[in-house]
């Protein structure tokens, strides 16, 4: 279980480098999935249904067929092979050897979140909202006054079409 209490990050990796591998599964909010192989990793996918899915330099040509069925996220250090993974429907690029397990989750969940159209202090304060707390709570910890934080709870609860905070953090959680 994650620290934040939701379930851990399914991420499968096609033509992953170990030391990415070990790190991943060394976090408690990520979980590593699946064995690339057989059947391929198309079909790994479409029967794991991991919510990510790195790939190798050498997978870039699965980007579009996996990323009907996940995030794609191509670790590339070479701009060319990134662009051509993002026209090919990759939600992002990481460079090799730089990401951490935090990093990760960071830049999947922001890139899971942003089609919502939240800014980033309306994600903010949703984060704090699914977190449990109060307009209150999180007015103190933001140092905020706590009508900032009502316009902002009421902007995102337009943006996110909702009209609870129930039904805005299970939206929100259900973007992680």
């Amino acid at each position: 279980m994650s620290s934040d209490g939701s379930l851990p990050l399914r991420v499968m990796i096609v033509d992953g480098d170990p030391s990415l591998i070990s790190l991943l599964q060394r976090s408690d909010e990520i979980e590593v999935i699946g064995e690339p192989g057989e059947p391929g990793p198309v079909e790994a996918a479409e029967r794991l249904e991991p919510d990510v899915v790195l790939l190798g330099l050498t997978s870039v040509a699965l980007t579009a067929s996996l990323s009907r069925t996940a995030r794609v996220f191509v670790l590339a250090g070479e701009p060319a092979a990134a662009s051509a993974a993002l026209r090919d429907g990759a939600t992002g690029h990481l460079i090799p050897g730089r990401i951490t397990a935090r990093e990760l989750l960071r830049v999947v969940r922001d890139a899971g979140r942003a089609h919502l159209g939240l800014s980033a202090r309306e994600s903010e304060v949703m984060d704090l909202i699914a977190s449990g707390r109060s307009n209150g709570e999180i007015a103190r910890e933001l140092f905020l006054s706590e009508k900032t934080v009502k316009n902002h709870v009421n902007r995102i609860y337009s943006k996110l079409a909702v009209s609870s905070r129930a039904a805005a953090i299970t939206l929100w959680q259900a973007q992680r």
